[in-house]
């Protein structure tokens, strides 16, 4: 295996924490993965992963290799890119996290015409509404929602969803200050877990509400506000086919929140080429504005 091939592997075998993983990814058995990663080791002259029965970690001289082969790896598929050309259909795994709720309402109704139109890949959706570490669980590409914290990642704003009030029909409010008497369901995660700014375009008022029940997950919330408990503050996409059917309405529909931001985020300088697909599929098909 040339240098680097065996640094693609080293390199998936750090981020799947597994040479059976990493093996079955690349189609080669796991002895060669295992044969091939001590032969780096042993050309460049130190450990780079300490081995249990259970377990693989990094050494420090491993993560440093890591950072490097994740750059090299950018920086050739860059080359491919510019040698090759554009034309060039993407191929192979695209691993892609999202929340659940964005998952399920956004892209898992795409993925079908995805495939189609990309016929040599294939998706892993990791629908997870924790903070996945994207190095650690090798994924390609992140869609997040909401203010992004300081970090090495690179991130692109795809655009916004609308906030909105929403409830069970029969929900009676007349003006913002009578949400803060009435039922309400809070989402943890949002920024406005017991505050709930809204606007109307020209007045801007913070409503202080007291939640009946808080959820960290928001397809858990819109069935709340469904059963009738009360009203959520909610991104459109969450409740967009529940308003078409009717099975919720907005409430003060003149009067929203402040949108919610989408972005797309990935580790390293060069998105590679299939997860470039992926976005340039998704553009104009999200409910983003």
């Amino acid at each position: 295996m040339d240098r680097l091939a065996a640094l693609r592997l080293f390199l998936r075998v750090a981020e799947t924490g597994s040479f059976s993983r990493a093996a079955a990814e690349l189609g080669i058995a796991q002895s060669a993965a295992s044969r091939a990663v001590s032969g780096l080791e042993a050309e460049l002259g130190g450990r780079l992963l300490n081995r249990t029965t259970r377990s693989l970690a990094l050494t420090d001289a491993g993560r440093k290799v890591c950072d490097h082969a994740r750059a090299v790896a950018a920086e050739f598929e860059a080359m491919e890119q510019a040698v090759r050309g554009a034309e060039r259909e993407p191929a192979g795994l695209l691993r892609v996290t999202a929340s659940v709720a964005l998952t399920r309402a956004e892209l898992a109704p795409l993925a079908a015409d995805f495939l189609r139109a990309h016929p040599r890949m294939r998706l892993d959706l990791a629908a997870r509404d924790d903070r996945v570490d994207l190095v650690a669980e090798g994924i390609d590409l992140a869609l997040r929602l909401g203010e992004l914290e300081d970090s090495r990642l690179t991130a692109v704003f795809l655009g916004s969803y609308p906030r909105m009030v929403v409830a069970a029909p029969g929900f009676q409010a007349t003006a913002p200050s009578d949400l803060a008497g009435l039922p309400a369901i809070s989402l943890t995660s949002s920024a406005f877990p017991t505050r709930w700014p809204l606007t109307d375009g020209r007045a801007k008022v913070e409503v202080e509400i007291n939640p009946a029940v808080r959820t960290a997950n928001g397809d858990v919330l819109a069935d709340l506000a469904r059963s009738g408990l009360g009203a959520i503050l909610a991104p459109g996409f969450l409740v967009a086919a529940d308003l078409e059917a009717g099975r919720l309405v907005r409430v003060l529909p003149d009067w929203s929140g402040p949108p919610l931001s989408l972005w797309a985020v990935w580790h390293g300088r060069t998105l590679p080429r299939k997860a470039r697909a992926f976005l340039d599929f998704l553009g104009g098909r999200l409910a983003v504005s």
